[in-house]
């Protein structure tokens, strides 16, 4: 069998750049040739092309593999940020509770375990509300 121009120029091409890349690998490329010398090369063979239908189904296959996998890519992304997401309004609503919780600086505090049950805010010093009254009774009279 004989090689054509092309061929033996790709195949020399080939032997030079594995020779630069790899000596091991070409001190094993030379023993195979030293030892597979003798012997004669096998006849050339014709392979068929596939038909245009295998090609295209060959195809859509891979496009189908490769579409799944970036959807399962999508949707771990997406699971991971729809957590971030919920830790996120988690954290932002305690931060909102407590904040209400503790009147809020400037706010009169509640008595009452409700703000709507409170019909007037607490005393402003340490007097019970009873006596707070009182006094306000007296400082009008």
């Amino acid at each position: 069998m004989s090689l054509s121009a092309w061929e033996c120029q790709a195949l020399n091409s080939i032997r030079d750049e594995l020779a630069d890349s790899d000596p091991q690998l070409t001190a094993l490329l030379v023993s195979f040739t030293e030892l597979a010398s003798g012997e004669s090369m096998p006849a050339r063979e014709r392979v068929r092309p596939s038909s245009r239908r295998a090609v295209v189904r060959s195809y859509r296959r891979r496009r189908y593999r490769d579409r799944v996998r970036e959807l399962r890519v999508y949707q771990r992304l997406m699971s991971r940020w729809a957590l971030l997401l919920w830790l996120l309004v988690t954290a932002v609503l305690i931060s909102v509770a407590v904040t209400l919780s503790r009147g809020g600086g400037g706010h009169v505090a509640c008595t009452g375990y409700w703000s709507a049950t409170c019909t007037h805010p607490a005393p402003a010093s340490g007097l019970p509300a009873s006596a707070h009254g009182a006094a306000d009774n007296h400082a009008q009279g």
